[in-house]
């Protein structure tokens, strides 16, 4: 397995129990209304997210290349990051455009009112450098298993 592949593998696992983790503990307890008046909810989402660099950032130092050891990286690979990142920024920018959509419509037509509550701006921009995360890795596996073949895809 390539170096590529393992980072990719291990990001998806950290940001996706980290943004499980987050979406739980934030819907929980009285819901997105209440969030910003205990902060035992904040503090737990700030865990998840320190946990989650935490360990992306041990994960970077386990799967580093050792001097000794010579790094196997051809044009394929490179091309593989280039086409994931781009993916992953469009995905990324269709998520927080479409969340905000979601969130208009549920408080200004669903709700008929102009009140949206505070804590949905925290729990976008969390829940938007997870997702950057996760886009990115999971673009890179797709695309690593599609270019493992006989060829480009």
């Amino acid at each position: 397995m390539t170096q590529l592949k393992k980072r990719a593998l291990w990001t998806l696992l950290i940001w996706s129990i980290a943004l499980v983790g987050m979406f739980v503990v934030y819907l929980s307890g009285g819901g997105p209304s209440t969030f910003l008046e205990t902060d035992r909810r904040v503090e737990l989402t700030r865990i998840f997210i320190t946990a989650g660099f935490v360990l992306y950032f041990i994960m970077l130092i386990l799967t580093r290349i050792r001097s000794s050891d010579p790094l196997i990286k051809d044009e394929r690979d490179e091309q593989i990051a280039r086409r994931a990142y781009m993916t992953s920024f469009y995905t990324l920018l269709y998520y927080v455009f479409l969340f905000s959509l979601f969130l208009y419509w549920f408080y200004k037509i669903h709700k008929e009112t102009a009140a949206m509550p505070v804590g949905w701006v925290w729990i976008l921009a969390v829940s938007s450098m997870c997702v950057g995360f996760i886009c990115s890795s999971a673009a890179t596996l797709i695309y690593d298993a599609r270019m493992s073949g006989h060829g480009q895809s």
